[in-house]
Parts: C-alpha cells; structure tokens; sequence
C-alpha cells in the first residue's frame, strides 16, 4: 500500500490527500528545492499503524534515499491534531522490502514532537537535503476540519450527506455533513466491511462494473444485494466527468476495518472503540488497499 508522486526533475511539487466523513482532510505537499542535475525525487506514503504513515523518497533507481514515520493524533475536541516524527523502524523494511537495497535506509536519530496543528494551520517540515544536487525535500503538512469541499477541478467522487440502503433497507447515514472527495472513494459498514469504487477498472484490483452514477444516485448490484446510494449532492463532480453520469466499478474487502482515532467521529468519547459507519476519499487506492 503506497502512494507514488514523481517529481519531474525541475523540482515540480507532488500532493497525496485524503478526506474523511468525520470532516477532516490530510494534505501533504512535498517540494524538492532546485535540482540541478538529472536525479529525480520520488515521494511515497503508506500506513504504518492506525494513527502514523511511513514518507519514504527514493531515487530514480527505486531506492530509497530518506523514510520517516508520521503520527497524526487528534485531540479531544477534534479540530487541533499533534504530529510526530519518528524514525523509520522495522515495520518500513516488513512495508518496503530491501527498500535501500539491502542496506539501513537513512532517517531520523530520534523523534521529534512538531507544533500541535489547529483546523486549517500548515506546518512546512525539512525533511533531508543531497548535497550538491539542488534537492532541499520539504514537506508541507496540512488538516482541517470542514463541512463542505472547494470546487476542485479534477475531483472525480464526491459524498454530501451519503445514505447507503440495502434491498430496500437504509443501513447507515453519514456521521455529519462533512463532505468527503477525490479520484477514488469508499466507505464501511459494520459487519459487511469495506466497498470501494472508481470510475474504471483500476489495474491489478478485483474491481467489478457493478452499476451507475446519475447525478446525486448511485447504484449498484453486487454479491445478489441491491445498493442505493443517495446524496446532498451530485457524487460524480468535476472537469474529467462532464454529465455527472457514469459507470462505477465497486471492490467488496469483507475483513477491512478502519483505525485509528482520526477516523472516528468528531467529539467521540476516547473509550468508544465500537466499529462505525465510516467514508472517505484520496487520490490513491493506496491509501487503503494494500
């Protein structure tokens, strides 16, 4: 499970994103300074527990030249958020095998307690520099709390206040109004686990074309049941979908389970652990499906 954001060599920033039914967004933008020769930076996420995911930046040999864990904990009240780094330990080589080629891949010494992120705060943390060829890799950490999405060229889901019913029966609504977007989307039911959609065949993943998008509906039949999906607004938005009408490929992980305390619901006592209906949307599969 990683994301992979190339940079061109001209020192062309890269952004990973998620957003969740809780309302919070996580965005890191990542600048690679002024490369003066022809290495190129790549910049890679995948989780490492609930709370925390692995940055990992390879070469343009595939090795890896730098790695970090991040630690996202939200706080009680839900719109403050503390990060840690911390060094990449044994879970990145069970993550990344022989990530550097068989060697220790560089990172930090020891953690390091960041500046406590309020709704909408941005935090620009350097992370390594190679000398002498103009990489000075800085990455731009945001989250925020919010209620509704900017008109985003490019978004391609979109879920406004989602009901989800089955053969007919409504089994679950949003947890609040936020609304979730991004190339791909999901979301859980308890035990059913995990459906997962995109608007093609994604290459490599069980995908099935199970049904439509019309505006604010969506539709599916999979596994002999019948899903009506219905929204505050149109689900498929953006300057790739035009009509707002489409086919959706759906992907069903019966054993998937959302962690960590950021994807709960906001103002959630700490000692709730009971599984919740839960959505999201990135601009990777990755995010989710290893």
């Amino acid at each position: 499970m990683l994301i992979c954001s190339t940079c061109s060599g001209q020192g062309t920033p890269s952004v990973s994103a998620i957003s969740l039914s809780n309302g919070v967004q996580l965005r890191i933008e990542t600048v690679f300074g002024r490369p003066t020769g022809q290495q190129v930076i790549t910049a890679e996420m995948a989780p490492a527990t609930g709370n925390s995911f692995y940055r990992v930046f390879r070469d343009q040999n595939g090795l890896a030249v730098y790695a970090y864990e991040l630690l996202v904990e939200r706080l009680a009240g839900g719109n403050d958020f503390r990060l840690t780094v911390k060094p990449a330990g044994e879970g990145l080589e069970r993550s990344f095998p022989r990530a550097d080629g068989g060697k220790p891949t560089p990172t930090l010494s020891e953690n390091r307690q960041l500046t406590t992120l309020h709704s909408g705060d941005h935090l620009d943390m350097p992370v390594f520099e190679i000398a002498g060829t103009g990489n000075a890799v800085v990455d731009r950490i945001e989250l925020r709390v919010a209620s509704a999405s900017p008109q985003a060229p490019g978004d391609t889901f979109r879920f406004a206040g989602l009901t989800i019913s089955i053969n007919q029966g409504l089994v679950s609504a949003t947890a609040s109004k936020a609304v979730i977007f991004g190339r791909y989307a999901m979301f859980y039911l308890p035990g059913r686990g995990a459906y997962f959609f995109s608007t093609d065949e994604p290459a490599g993943r069980a995908f099935v074309k199970a049904g439509w998008i019309d505006g604010a509906r969506m539709e599916f039949v999979l596994e002999n049941q019948s899903f009506e999906c219905l929204a505050d607004e149109p689900i498929l938005v953006g300057s790739d979908v035009g009509s707002g009408r489409g086919q959706v490929w759906v992907y069903h992980d019966r054993a998937y389970k959302p962690e960590g305390n950021w994807t709960r619901p906001l103002n959630s006592p700490e000692e709730v652990r009971a599984p919740a209906f839960f959505a999201s949307a990135a601009d990777s599969l990755h995010w989710w499906l290893r």
